[in-house]
């Protein structure tokens, strides 16, 4: 995980999930510098959008809402 990512992800959980989650749950949550940038309906948009404006390495997007997935015992067999 690169800085930039760490410092998205760690902004996401501290200060923007509960609004988020609330406002626009499964929706793409495209963020820089620990802020959010844009919220968009689809992640193939939000790439896009963030490839074209910052560049590859320079964003991150979240799935606003989106849960670890529960493999179960699947876990322990892969």
């Amino acid at each position: 995980m690169t800085d930039a990512v760490a410092q998205n992800h760690a902004a996401y959980n501290q200060r923007h999930k509960h609004r988020l989650e609330r406002e626009h749950f499964g929706r793409v949550a495209l963020m820089k510098d620990g802020e959010v940038v844009g919220i968009y309906n689809d992640m193939s948009d939000a790439y896009s959008i963030g490839h074209e404006k910052y560049g590859l390495g320079n964003f991150s997007l979240k799935r606003i809402g989106e849960r670890p997935a529960q493999l179960g015992i699947l876990a322990f067999t892969l």
